[in-house]
């Protein structure tokens, strides 16, 4: 007999990676299209930098060397772009957040 539980755990985990696989493509692209639009050389390589999930290091050192580019060329579709995927990025952010809490709560009655 299938046990429920441990569906739903397993249903929970695949919504958690998910959203984590989300989340860290949004913050790529956005990274890349910041960095295009701030001039600076390599926008891609600083994307992978800032997506490398190495207790966000490489964000951080993006975000200190972004400070000395003023945007430059940035219009209002570039713009809505960056709105919608800092949107997506937030739905990522809630489908790991789900899932992480809804697969504590089956171990916990898996256990029990």
């Amino acid at each position: 007999m299938i046990e429920w539980n441990m569906v739903l755990a397993v249903i929970f985990v695949a919504a958690a990676v998910v959203g984590g696989a989300e989340t860290v493509y949004q913050i790529y692209k956005l990274t890349v299209l910041d960095a295009a639009a701030r001039g600076l050389e390599h926008p891609k390589l600083w994307g992978l930098l800032a997506a490398n999930g190495n207790n966000s290091s490489g964000l951080l050192l993006y975000l200190i060397q972004r400070r000395n580019y003023p945007l430059k060329a940035v219009d209002d579709e570039q713009l809505q772009l960056m709105e919608k995927r800092k949107k997506s990025a937030g739905i990522g952010l809630a489908f790991m957040a789900v899932g992480a809490i809804g697969f504590v709560l089956c171990f916990g009655v898996l256990t029990t």
